[in-house]
């Protein structure tokens, strides 16, 4: 469920972002507390926040997420202020040694959708 709810964010960034144009993207901005405000919510739902998006124990649909959200952060920058426990999380998540390496190396640094994203 969680993984649906991502790809209908993701899609819609596809969508306002790379189908129409980068200048185009105000609409979306405005949007998009609407369509986190979920996943905020269902982070809550699980010990307050301190875990992961289901259960105790990182999953695909974590990653998933942080996916997502790390790419929002190259669209709009400073957007998780509005989200405390998906920021905490984002920091979290980040902080993990195995995805800290792979965060920083080219892989996904040079990856299409964060290469697209910072042109």
């Amino acid at each position: 469920m969680v993984n649906d709810g991502l790809e209908d964010v993701f899609r819609r960034i596809a969508w306002h972002y790379l189908h129409i144009c980068k200048e185009d993207k105000g609409q979306y901005r405005k949007e998009l507390p609407g369509h986190l405000k979920p996943f905020e919510t269902l982070l809550a739902q699980n010990k307050g926040g301190q875990c992961f998006i289901v259960g105790d124990q990182i999953s695909f649909a974590d990653y998933r997420l942080l996916d997502l959200l790390l790419n929002l952060e190259l669209l709009f920058p400073g957007y998780l202020k509005d989200f405390p426990l998906l920021s905490a999380y984002v920091a979290r998540l980040k902080a993990r040694p195995k995805l800290k390496a792979f965060l920083e190396s080219p892989e996904h640094v040079n990856r299409l959708l964060a290469a697209c994203i910072k042109m």
